[in-house]
Order: C-alpha cells, then sequence, then structure tokens
C-alpha cells in the first residue's frame, strides 16, 4: 500500500503539472504542426514515467475541436461518451458514482482477446478531467492515469490537451504491444473530435 501511494503522488504530480506544460507548449508549435492543428489533426508527444511499481508508457495529444470548451466538457461529463473516445472499446458500463466522481467499467479489445478495467472520472477544475484506474475493482491492466483539459481556441474553437500513463505489468504483452497500445491510446484526442463535431454539426 505504502509503495502504491508513493506511486500515487508521482503519478497524480505528473498529470497535474502536464496541462500546464502543455499550455505552455501549445505557443511553440511548429509552423507544420500548427497547421496540421488548423486541419483537425493531432499533435503528439510521447514519454515513459519510470515509478516504483513500473514503467509507465504515456504521451499527450492536441488537437482542435470545432465546438466551445464548455461543449467539449459536456461530452466529457457524460459517462456515455466514453465508449465513443476511448479507441477499441466494446462496452463502458457506469458502475458507481461518489459525489461528482463517476465510475466506468472498460471492455477493450478485439473480438477474440479484450480486458476489462474499472476508471474513475473527476472534474478537477472548470477546464480540467482527470481519470485513474480503481485498483479495488478487478483488472487486466497494471494501472493507468490521465486527464483531459479544454483552452479556448479562435474562432469559438476548443484546443484540447489529452494525457495518458498506462502500466503494463506482462512481460510479454510489454515487449510485443507496447508500442501498439500506446498508439490506440493517443487515437482518444481524434475520437473525442469526431464525436464532438459529429453530435453537434458545423460552427456557426
Amino acid at each position: 500500500m505504502a509503495r502504491r501511494l508513493l506511486a500515487f503522488v508521482a503519478v497524480l504530480c505528473a498529470l497535474v503539472l502536464a496541462p500546464r506544460a502543455a499550455r505552455a507548449q501549445a505557443g511553440a508549435f511548429t509552423a507544420d504542426e500548427k497547421a496540421r492543428l488548423a486541419r483537425g489533426e493531432v499533435v503528439r508527444r510521447v514519454f515513459d514515467v519510470e515509478l516504483p511499481q513500473g514503467d509507465f508508457i504515456g504521451g499527450l495529444g492536441y488537437v482542435i475541436i470545432a465546438a466551445r470548451p464548455t461543449e467539449v466538457m459536456t461530452v466529457l461529463l457524460n459517462p456515455g461518451s466514453y465508449r465513443h473516445i476511448f479507441p477499441l472499446t466494446r462496452e463502458a458500463r457506469l458502475v458507481g458514482r461518489k459525489g461528482d466522481d463517476f465510475f466506468l467499467t472498460l471492455r477493450q479489445g478485439g473480438a477474440n482477446v479484450s480486458g476489462e478495467y474499472t476508471v474513475r472520472a473527476r472534474r478537477e477544475t472548470p477546464s480540467l478531467v482527470r481519470f485513474w484506474m480503481d485498483p479495488t475493482r478487478p483488472h487486466d491492466i497494471g494501472d493507468c492515469w490521465g486527464f483531459f483539459r479544454v483552452d479556448p481556441a479562435e474562432g469559438g474553437k476548443t484546443l484540447l490537451t489529452y494525457g495518458a500513463l498506462l502500466h503494463l505489468e506482462f512481460g510479454v504483452i510489454k515487449l510485443l504491444f507496447q508500442e501498439k497500445i500506446r498508439s490506440y491510446a493517443l487515437q482518444t484526442p481524434e475520437l473525442l473530435r469526431r464525436h464532438v463535431e459529429d453530435r453537434r454539426g458545423p460552427l456557426p
């Protein structure tokens, strides 16, 4: 328990600081990255974190969404949205609430192989939603943490910053599929952009 608490504090610090770093980076996009963002593409930054409980893979993703930040936040606070915005999600079940937090059990994978775990999601500030795996419930992954941040962009749009960290406990899976799993995880900003824009239609 003590080791998990230390890991929790370390990852929490990383995720709380990451949105601030993301905002600083947002002003340092290259011309090509700015053009990609303007086209609705995702700009990604990948990183790895070593913690007492193991190695975490992760990354940051940025995308411009043609909707106001309040509209994007409304989607993020709807548990039903996560079936559409987390990649390879076959099932997303709301399994509980505690205050304003909600617990969502996710089953992800392909037709033949899938895994299940539960995340707890919390709106930390008007612009930040954070989520992390609930270790007290059955889980087929080692651990995961992440956040969504929405900031105003020109033309009434939103700059979304998404960050995620994932711990893979099993050596063979980690060896063979680590980068593929990271790639899937960083599809979330694009899936969220499509989901929001398909729901709302074009900006006036």
